[in-house]
C-alpha cells in the first residue's frame, strides 16, 4: 500500500496583495493615458472665434475665424438688417458649454456641442414676428467643422469666405429631420 503523506505545512502564499497592487497601477496608468489623449483630441482643432461687428455703413457683420485650420475672416454680411441701439463690437470664442439659449448681439445662440472643439454652434439672428407657436422669421446660422450653414444652405470653409445674407432670406424655420 501507498503510504499517505500528511502535508501539514501552511498553504502556499498566492501573493494576492502584490497582484492587486500591480493591476491597480496598470489601470491607473491606462486611465491617465486615455484621459490625456481624449483631452488632446477635444482641444486639438481649437475654438471658433466670432466677432459681431458692423461695416463702415453700419451693416451688421459676423466674422468667423478658425485659426487651427487657417480659416480667417470668413464674413457674413446682413444687408437690410440693423444692429440694436447701443451696439458695440463683441469678440468671443466658443470653448466652454453654457446654459442655452443665450443672447448674442444679433439674436440668440440656441445650440452648441462643444465637446470636441471647434464643435457645433447654431444661432438665430435678427428674429421678427415671433409668437407663442413660432420663433418667427429669422436667419439660421450654423458653424460646423465640415462647413458653414447659412439658412440651411451649406458652404465649404475657405479663407476669406464672404457671404451676403439679405433680410429677405429670413424664414420661419420649423423643426426638421434633415441632417447636415
Amino acid at each position: 500500500m501507498a503510504e499517505e503523506t500528511s502535508d501539514n505545512s501552511p498553504p502556499k502564499d498566492d501573493h494576492i496583495l502584490g497582484f492587486t497592487v500591480k493591476m491597480a497601477l496598470i489601470a491607473v496608468i491606462i486611465y491617465i493615458g486615455v484621459y490625456s489623449f481624449d483631452q488632446w483630441m477635444r482641444k486639438k482643432d481649437g475654438p471658433w472665434t466670432v466677432t459681431f461687428q458692423t461695416d463702415a455703413n453700419g451693416t451688421p457683420m459676423l466674422v468667423i475665424d478658425w485659426a487651427a485650420r487657417g480659416y480667417r475672416n470668413c464674413t457674413l454680411v446682413f444687408p437690410g438688417d440693423t444692429v440694436p441701439v447701443g451696439f458695440e463690437t463683441v469678440k468671443t470664442n466658443f470653448v466652454d458649454p453654457v446654459h442655452l439659449p443665450q443672447s448674442v448681439p444679433f439674436g440668440n445662440w440656441f445650440y452648441a456641442d462643444l465637446t470636441y472643439l471647434p464643435g457645433t454652434v447654431t444661432f438665430d439672428f435678427f428674429p421678427i414676428d415671433a409668437n407663442a407657436t413660432s420663433k418667427g422669421r429669422r436667419h439660421e446660422i450654423e458653424l460646423l467643422p465640415r462647413g458653414l450653414v447659412v439658412n440651411r444652405k451649406a458652404h465649404a470653409w475657405e479663407d476669406g469666405l464672404r457671404i451676403e445674407v439679405p433680410a429677405e432670406a429670413k424664414e420661419d424655420w420649423q423643426e426638421t429631420d434633415v441632417k447636415y
